[in-house]
């Protein structure tokens, strides 16, 4: 499991490194797709060969590891055709074009619901069934939706666990999507359901996290002072300019640094709603 874990790490070390480059989203995103098909390969070749330290090693890869790498395939590859494919008539009829992707979503939820709240369950009864590659259990339950037919990388229900990864990130993609539209309609382009600030006070109107994870990038970029102040002098000024008390900072910023995933999450939001406050602007 080990060097699984290492690929792991690499190819998240790669999908780093494609967003700090200057791309246009499509190229960002095409890379991003090469890159995952590609890591997704190599850890398809490596598990062919090996063998398991337990079941329960097994299970976790095949319940957890594989539907994630697979899952970020069918985002990057959706994110690309909702680029290509959305309508630039209007908000409201990119409104309903995201509407209508989410109904398609839920369809598909539908039809494997059980199972569904059996991995946001967190349930375990059923895993040594579902996610072992013992032939005997693969033919206990056979998806006719799904075509992977590598019996060396496949159980009976790892790519319906990709198919509930993909449903909660496709989700999460298209709502923040609808919010964005639903902000440049309100004539403002943060990202958090917010209350308005009043016209004789600035108020951080987001989360504590998210602000303290600005304020973490803006001194690491450098771009005050040339960073040459303590992180707690930034967040005294900030705290005090937007009326906010942020507490212990640096347990919050530890929390953002133990993120399994998207650690720089409200960075992301702010790129994306200046994204589509251009592309609205350019219409």
């Amino acid at each position: 499991m080990k060097n699984i874990t290492k690929l792991i790490e690499a190819y998240h070390a790669s999908l780093k490194k494609i967003e700090s480059k200057n791309l246009a989203k499509h190229k960002q995103l095409k890379y991003k797709i090469e890159a995952s098909k590609r890591y997704s390969h190599q850890i398809r070749v490596y598990v062919r060969d090996m063998k398991f330290k337990d079941l329960n090693e097994e299970i976790t890869f095949f319940k957890t590891i594989k539907p994630k790498i697979t899952a970020d395939i069918k985002l990057y590859n959706h994110q690309l055709a909702y680029n290509q494919e959305k309508p630039f008539i209007s908000l409201e009829k990119q409104k309903k074009y995201i509407q209508k992707k989410l109904r398609e979503l839920e369809v598909k939820k539908k039809k494997h619901l059980k199972f569904y709240r059996y991995m946001k369950l967190e349930e375990t009864a059923y895993d040594e069934l579902y996610f072992s590659r013992e032939k005997e259990r693969l033919e206990l339950f056979p998806f006719s939706d799904f075509n992977d037919t590598d019996i060396d990388f496949t159980t009976s229900h790892d790519q319906l666990a990709c198919e509930v990864k993909t449903y909660d990130v496709l989700c999460e993609f298209y709502k923040q999507e609808l919010h964005c539209i639903s902000n440049v309609e309100a004539g403002f382009y943060d990202t958090s359901l917010n209350r308005p600030a009043t016209n004789n006070h600035l108020h951080w109107t987001g989360s504590k996290t998210d602000l303290v994870e600005l304020i973490y990038a803006l001194k690491t970029s450098g771009v005050i002072n040339n960073g040459d102040y303590q992180i707690k002098e930034l967040i005294e000024v900030l705290s005090d300019i937007f009326n906010i008390e942020l507490g212990n900072f640096y347990k919050t910023f530890s929390e953002i640094r133990n993120r399994a995933n998207n650690q720089t999450k409200f960075i992301n939001k702010l790129a994306l709603n200046l994204v589509k406050k251009i592309e609205i602007d350019d219409i």
